[in-house]
């Protein structure tokens, strides 16, 4: 997809550069037919072109690359799948046209849908609250039964019979206790329409933090700058007068002991002085962070990319991976962290001019509801709800603490190895259910050579038909479907 917006990408840049075809196409040894095909995207310009192209408009190769396009046009897209907003796309045209054409027009219409979505949200979680909240219905109850007593009462009261004075009296004093009880139940109501601290939450602030992740592609080189001065620091307690790394919270001995989580907050905690400075500039500066709530997410979550840097400084780390073949298990024994914490960790790695392989990372309860992602071109993953059930995420459920591993062939013919494992998030207790997590991460299949859990597995074999999830895929004759997909 992001191909067929570097045609757009490289008019524009030419345009805002003054430059015509002729021209650009002697600065970057091309003949101009050559760059007019590119420009209309009738011919694909290989990395080293593209190169050529940025370097003669005299602008950065991430600009002409189409990556932050591309994660544009699959969020319009999914317009096109929405039960309310559903269009064809024969007749209103493709995304990437949209948004080569017109970025401007393609961002105000992300924006809107993503105010739709929300609002839609927040009135479907109004009403099922209003339709099954306990304290509503009760005191619906409560208020009908004092009206109904109250007016038995006082029809007794106006009727033809005459009553002495004291059936009078006690038919008068139940209209009065009934009639304070009634003020009591509407008071009650009335507080609870009005309690502030009640209101709906929808999901947009999870999204919104979503959106700023793939934004910045989830590497941010300040903050690796930030964290090796930490580390520098923490490696010398008589330069920063705080306990050295390996003392922190415990340290390599208390990891190995099973502390690896309290060892990562201890150094969050310690490198929070340090780099909540950056992350402030970075969170209050991005336009994909509009709420106070979505910035103090996105903090939280800086700070725990700077703790990681810390603990896996990228380019050792880098190196390491690459090394044991992205074995995860290897990985956490040596930086001292956790499975989860080494699993995203390996996402993270796309640092310009140094990538390690490029995982998919994904996070899911029990329930398959997902609580952190991180999408590759040509694997787009749900932002609510449940991924394809053929995925490993939710095998893997079946066997906590082993791997499950497997390649898998998407309706558009996009290949990948995924692999899974379910991991203990608090300790057991008797009469209670296990918090499992499930780690998925997932990597283009052509690239599964370069990672440990592809071994043994026969590609053509072992590759399983698989969706993203069932209302985009178009695989009608799988068992697994719960739902017919929305477009043909």
């Amino acid at each position: 997809m992001a191909s067929t917006l570097r045609g757009w990408k490289i008019r524009s840049a030419r345009l805002a550069g003054g430059l015509s075809q002729a021209e650009l196409a002697r600065r970057a040894g091309l003949s101009a037919p050559y760059l007019n095909l590119i420009e209309r995207n009738r011919r694909p310009a290989s990395a080293a072109i593209l190169a050529r192209i940025a370097d003669a408009l005299g602008v950065a190769l991430a600009e002409l690359d189409g990556e932050a396009e591309r994660r544009l046009s699959e969020e319009i897209g999914e317009i096109l799948v929405d039960p309310v907003l559903a269009a064809s796309q024969a007749a209103i045209g493709s995304a990437e046209d949209l948004v080569g054409r017109a970025p401007g027009w393609a961002e105000v219409i992300r924006r809107l849908y993503r105010a739709y979505r929300d609002q839609r949200q927040s009135v479907l979680a109004l009403a099922d609250r209003l339709n099954h909240d306990p304290f509503l219905g009760e005191g619906v109850h409560r208020l009908l039964t004092h009206v109904t007593s109250i007016r038995s009462s006082a029809e007794i009261l106006a009727g033809q019979t005459p009553l002495d004075a004291a059936e009078r009296d006690r038919f008068l004093a139940i209209v009065t206790a009934d009639s304070a009880r009634l003020s009591d139940a509407a008071r009650s109501l009335l507080s609870f329409f009005e309690d502030n601290s009640i209101r709906v939450r929808s999901a947009t602030t999870m999204e919104h933090v979503d959106a700023f992740i793939f934004d910045t592609n989830n590497y941010f080189g300040s903050l690796e700058m930030a964290a090796a001065e930490v580390r520098s620091d923490l490696r010398d307690p008589q330069k920063s007068g705080t306990p050295a790394l390996d003392d922190a919270g415990g340290g390599r001995d208390e990891i190995a002991g099973g502390a690896s989580n309290r060892s990562f907050r201890s150094v969050r905690r310690l490198a929070l002085p340090v780099v909540e400075g950056e992350i402030d500039r970075i969170v209050s500066t991005h336009p994909a962070l509009p709420s106070a709530e979505a910035r103090e997410l996105a903090r939280s979550a800086l700070s725990n990319y700077a703790a990681a840097a810390v603990l896996m400084p990228y380019d050792d780390f880098l190196g390491a991976a690459r090394a044991c073949r992205y074995d995860l298990d290897v990985l956490g024994a040596r930086y001292g962290v956790s499975y989860e914490q080494a699993a995203h960790r390996v996402a993270t790695l796309r640092k310009p001019g140094a990538e390690g392989v490029r995982f998919a990372y994904m996070r899911s309860d029990p329930s398959g509801f997902v609580t952190k992602r991180l999408p590759v071109p040509g694997l787009p993953l749900p932002r609510y709800g449940t991924a394809c059930p053929l995925w490993v995420i939710y095998g893997a459920f079946q066997t906590p603490g082993a791997t499950v591993r497997g390649f898998g062939e998407l309706p558009g013919g996009e290949q990948f190895l995924f692999l899974a494992r379910a991991v203990e998030k608090s300790p057991a207790v008797v009469g209670r259910p296990r918090h499992l997590l499930s780690i998925m991460l997932a990597c283009p299949a052509a690239e599964a050579a370069k990672v440990v859990y592809g071994d043994g597995l026969d590609m053509r074999s072992a590759m399983i038909p698989v969706g993203t999830i069932c209302r985009l895929c178009t695989r009608l004759e799988c068992g697994a479907r719960q739902e017919p997909p929305l477009l043909a």
